[in-house]
């Protein structure tokens, strides 16, 4: 009984010191130089940045009395779509799933399983990051900036800032709520690319309802998804110019790396327990464009406006 628990303890250990060591070395890939600007993150924060500052000087204030009268029966809703920008739902399924496949007896499976494992824990690993990490820049960069929120209207007015607030009344811009669902959606959007027109506008839909319930003013709410977006695809050219997860095709986009894709195949057969076929290594497989879905940073901005 020891000499099993030992030899699982061991490479669950082995696998994870490896996964975070593959993390924080040197990247092996150079982003190539044709990347799209909208996969690009300061292109991405200097353009939100714009259009939030737009809509501050222009948008912010009508809107912000219109949220007073915002209908009573429908706060209830807006309160319950508000609830998922925590990402707390999210960030409990991947990190469970992520754990999951890291315990995983390495030693015991098949080769094949064994890839289908670290794949799924690193897809996992990717989404925990992003929606955390996104919800943390923005916590800190608009505690910095410390603008009071729309239910402070009335006695602070539209355009007041006391930065370095650090107090939950000015910490309006960039949300947080809407800065974690871009995180959210977008990471999402990247791992399951055929499932972007379901988790893009649920996480626009977030962002909306933080406007329903009167925490937060537009630009706030377009800035926050912004931040989260970005972070998103931050990480993921991390991730990609280290060989993890996602690869660049050919026309300098992100998209899933030729192992990810064989993750489905890998866990079907695991299910009818028997080798996943292997006709060819896909590590071997060449780099191809990404799908016609690909550019899901135009998407989101399409979406936003």
């Amino acid at each position: 009984m020891k000499e099993p628990l030992a030899n699982a303890a061991d490479s669950f250990r082995t696998r994870l010191v490896s996964g975070v060591r593959r993390f924080f070395e040197a990247p092996t890939l150079a982003a190539p130089a044709n990347r799209a600007l909208l996969e690009r993150p300061i292109a991405i924060i200097a353009i939100f940045l714009a259009l939030s500052l737009l809509v501050m000087m222009t948008a912010d204030y009508p809107l912000g009395v219109w949220m007073k009268s915002f209908p009573e029966q429908l706060r209830g809703a807006a309160k319950w779509i508000s609830s998922f920008g925590t990402g707390l739902l999210v960030l409990s399924f991947s990190g469970a799933l992520l754990i999951f496949a890291i315990l995983a007896p390495a030693h015991k499976l098949r080769k094949s399983a064994r890839t289908g494992a670290d794949l799924v824990a690193t897809a996992a690993a990717f989404v925990f990051l992003s929606v955390a990490g996104g919800g943390l820049v923005d916590s800190l960069a608009k505690n910095i900036i410390g603008r009071a929120r729309p239910e402070l209207l009335q006695t602070n007015g539209a355009f007041y800032f006391r930065p370095f607030a650090f107090h939950a009344d000015f910490a309006s811009f960039p949300s947080g709520h809407s800065a974690t669902a871009g995180a959210m959606a977008m990471s999402l959007a990247l791992v399951f690319p055929r499932l972007r027109p379901v988790f893009m506008p649920a996480g626009v839909l977030i962002c909306l309802s933080r406007q329903w319930v009167g925490a937060h003013w537009a630009s706030d709410t377009l800035m926050g998804w912004g931040v989260g977006v970005a972070f998103a695809f931050w990480l993921a050219h991390a991730f990609a110019r280290r060989r993890l997860l996602f690869a660049y095709g050919s026309d300098g986009r992100l998209c899933p790396g030729e192992r990810y894709k064989t993750v489905l195949m890998t866990l079907r057969a695991l299910l009818r327990r028997r080798p996943a076929p292997a006709k060819k290594d896909a590590a071997s497989l060449p780099a191809t464009a990404c799908p016609s879905q690909s550019n899901l940073a135009s998407h989101t901005l399409e979406i936003q406006s």
